[in-house]
């Protein structure tokens, strides 16, 4: 049994919250949570309920569960994804050079996409893709170009080809940024992103189409992500539906006023 040591743990994590006010406000003495810390007395199965209550826990998780070593393994977790969103230790980004050795744009068009999702890091793959200069382009960046399918991001028409800058630390990105992520689970997608990675450890995507839902990615499941920086283009945009942009973005903060307050509920 853990109790005795998950209440010490329990009112360190709770604000180093003293016997005192623990015992205020379970409505017993100071001296009994001091008892029951101590392992000198157990309380009654009344006293456990509101405990459990009152930390938000199960009974069966403040007796039998070691709550300091679940913590420690949380923060674990925690500082991974923090450095796993900061890029620290973990992205290694293959460029390919010119005979000038400045970095190439390599382009991924839509029939090498699948590949890219393993080949991204592999130089004998990166090397048999197109490359271009775009002298447009600022110097000391890596930029990387995609063939975008379909028409989730109107006006941009289907088949544009979207440059994107890469990013090495997730945190420098701005919420409702367009950008090319790129996952494990979903391949390479243009979508506007929006941070969710700090309450559900995740991204938001959203598309400028409203035909388009919503939906969340994990940020463990993603591999790149590139910023817009510039499309290129056959087609002219459409600028047709630009007027109901207002009346789009409503609705998503409405979505996600409704996605949060579930989150909520359910915890």
């Amino acid at each position: 049994m853990y109790l005795s040591k998950n209440l010490r743990y329990l009112r360190e994590q709770n604000g180093k919250q003293s016997q005192g006010k623990l015992a205020e406000a379970m409505g017993v003495t100071r001296s009994a949570i001091s008892s029951y810390e101590d392992g000198r007395a157990e309380p009654k199965l009344e006293l456990l309920n509101k405990l459990a209550d009152y930390f938000n826990i199960t009974v069966d998780q403040l007796i039998n569960v070691e709550l300091v070593k679940l913590g420690q393994a949380e923060a674990q977790k925690k500082e991974e994804m923090k450095n796993y969103i900061s890029g620290k230790h973990f992205r290694v980004l293959t460029i390919t050079l010119n005979e000038d050795e400045n970095e190439n744009v390599e382009l991924i068009p839509e029939k090498a996409a699948a590949g890219y999702t393993t080949g991204y890091a592999d130089e004998t793959y990166l090397a048999e893709l197109p490359k271009y200069k775009l002298p447009f382009l600022s110097r000391g960046k890596t930029y990387r170009a995609f063939e975008i399918s379909g028409d989730s991001m109107l006006p941009l028409q289907p088949n544009s080809i979207v440059i994107g800058e890469y990013v090495m630390d997730w945190n420098d990105l701005k919420d409702g940024q367009v950008c090319v992520i790129v996952s494990r689970s979903e391949g390479i997608v243009l979508k506007k992103l929006f941070s969710k990675v700090k309450d559900r450890g995740s991204f938001l995507l959203k598309s400028s189409n409203l035909n388009y839902p919503p939906y969340e990615i994990a940020a463990g499941e993603v591999i790149e992500i590139w910023k817009f920086a510039a499309y290129i283009s056959k087609n002219f945009p459409d600028e047709s539906g630009t007027s109901v942009q207002d009346l789009k973005e409503a609705f998503w903060r409405l979505e996600d006023d409704i996605r949060e307050l579930k989150t909520h509920q359910s915890n």
